[in-house]
């Protein structure tokens, strides 16, 4: 029998998942989905390919089958998750998960599990089904005998109970629940088998159901046989609703194990949600040191920033920017990108600023202060190679004086986008400067650019969290940056870098799949 289909996800996945499931999952095509799960307990979609259309497609052919969608990232999972509560035709049995949390190989294996168990409820029930359908038109002793068999080989606890609670009858199962052998439990008192609340819940149960006709349930929690906290679901339910004094059914089934399993998930996911509550306060904090804590007020210059990190911030992200003076009148700013997350990442953006602040010392020449930064990088990636490890960095930096009248702006890059200058008119241009990746290759050559910026003009240095940022297999690109850029036109340095924050969280549904750093910059004063 093939218990997990999938369906446009990557080999290393596929292996994952087979791995943790110890199951050997079967791939199927999209347009072979219909015979592929013919024999499935759950189906595995890649959501990229139209997956919330194929968990369509496969609950139109078999409702029971669960389907598993996964998703690349946080803010795609959440647009799946939205489109499953309004898509028709979609089963109880759907659910998302994302491909970069920690947990999404267990989710998948616990879906696994309850699709199993599912799959034998419902051939359990197929089998009762065949075994009455088998007794109908039987004559009564045949289905007395039928009955008796059931009573004494059910997997749950029976007992016959008259109105009063006095036990009449007793099957073997019930037993091995209560541990009580099943002849001394004849004549003995409902409630007398338990003590305390639980006799109460008991009898509770037992005048319920004789009062109203119909099943009553509870879980009790008493001392098990073995010493142990034993969950006892007890249902009582009569004989005959409308003959109350034949006496009752009690169905007993012990639930420790899942009701401990629960508690124990419960606890888990508790020291989880702690566990990721710190390190996500630690995350900030360490994010917070790498970034300056205040922007310095420079004469004639408006300053704005904003920085973004990606998800719901529990990483330490690999953007950064800095500002600081070099000369008198002479400033230098930088908006960088750091390859990864984490620890590494943080080492590594600590390394840049301070490595740039120190090369500023030595030499005014832009393109020096970037070969150094190269230097100093490339030095930490060949560290950083032989543990296994390939970070690198890109950034755009800019050195920029005023005169009274404007700003003087010269600007390189490693490997990164290019200034964008906002004219008052609303035109917008690039500030062409060249570089390669920073920290890869042992000789850079750095291409500087130069641009006068007047009063009402803004200079915008960003990082790639802005132009990709994506909407499923849709960008945010360049050119929607240049059209909003261009509606900012007059408008001071701190309102254009909240409107670019604004508008690429928008077009990301509030959530950002990559940390987004902006700096903005323009002289004071009114455009001529």
């Amino acid at each position: 029998m093939t218990d997990i289909v999938v369906v446009d996800l990557p080999d290393a996945v596929v292996r994952q998942i087979g791995a943790r499931t110890g199951r050997i999952p079967h791939r199927a095509r999209a347009g072979d989905l219909g015979t592929a799960i013919d024999d499935a307990t759950l189906v595995v979609v890649g959501v990229p390919d139209g997956g919330v259309t194929l968990a369509q497609a496969v609950h139109d052919v078999a409702p029971e089958v669960a389907v598993v969608l996964v998703a690349g990232d946080v803010a795609e999972g959440n647009e799946v998750r939205a489109m499953l509560t309004v898509t028709p035709g979609i089963g109880r049995h759907a659910t998302c998960v994302v491909l970069q949390e920690p947990d999404t190989l267990d989710r998948i294996a616990d879906e696994v599990e309850r699709a199993q168990l599912r799959l034998q409820h419902r051939r359990t029930l197929e089998r009762v089904r065949d075994d009455i359908s088998a007794f109908e038109g039987a004559a009564p002793e045949t289905l007395s005998v039928y009955l008796g068999q059931l009573f004494e080989h059910a997997p749950v606890g029976i007992l016959l109970a008259d109105p009063d609670g006095v036990v009449r009858a007793a099957n073997p199962c019930s037993g091995e629940v209560l541990g009580w052998k099943p002849r001394h439990a004849i004549g003995t008192s409902l409630t007398d088998m338990f003590s305390g609340e639980a006799a109460d819940v008991a009898s509770g149960l037992l005048r319920a159901s004789v009062r109203a006709g119909e099943p009553n349930e509870a879980t009790i929690t008493r001392t098990g046989p073995d010493g142990t906290t034993q969950h006892l679901e007890v249902t009582v339910a009569p004989v005959d609703p409308d003959h109350w004094d034949l006496g009752v059914f009690v169905l007993l089934r012990d639930e420790s194990e899942r009701i401990q399993a629960l508690e124990a998930a419960q606890r888990a996911r508790q020291t989880a949600e702690a566990d990721a509550e710190r390190y996500a306060e630690l995350a900030w904090t360490l994010q917070e040191s790498l970034l300056p804590p205040d922007l310095p007020a420079i004469e004639g210059i408006h300053l704005g920033t904003r920085y973004h990190p990606a998800g719901d911030g529990s990483e330490i992200g690999g953007d950064f920017y800095d500002i600081f003076q070099v000369a008198d009148g002479e400033w230098f700013a930088v908006v960088g990108d750091v390859c990864g997350k984490g620890a590494g990442a943080a080492r590594l953006t600590a390394l840049s600023r301070y490595s740039l602040r120190a090369a500023t010392v030595r030499t005014k020449h832009l393109a020096t202060n970037l070969h150094d930064l190269n230097t100093a990088l490339n030095r930490q990636y060949d560290l950083d190679r032989e543990r296994g490890q390939h970070r690198f960095a890109t950034a755009t930096a800019i050195r920029f004086e005023t005169d009274g009248d404007g700003v003087t702006v010269r600007a390189g890059s490693g490997g990164h986008p290019s200034p964008l200058v906002v004219r008052a008119d609303g035109n917008v241009e690039e500030v062409a400067c060249r570089g390669p990746l920073l920290g890869v290759f042992a000789e850079a050559t750095f291409t500087t650019g130069e641009a006068r910026l007047a009063p009402g003009d803004v200079l915008v240095l960003y990082t790639d969290g802005v132009t990709e940022a994506r909407r499923g297999r849709e960008e945010y690109g360049e050119d929607r940056l240049r059209d909003l850029l261009s509606s900012c036109a007059g408008r001071p340095a701190d309102d254009v870098a909240g409107a670019v924050e604004e508008a690429v969280l928008t077009f990301q549904s509030g959530v950002a799949r990559d940390d987004i750093a902006v700096l903005a910059i323009g002289p004071e004063g009114r455009a001529s």
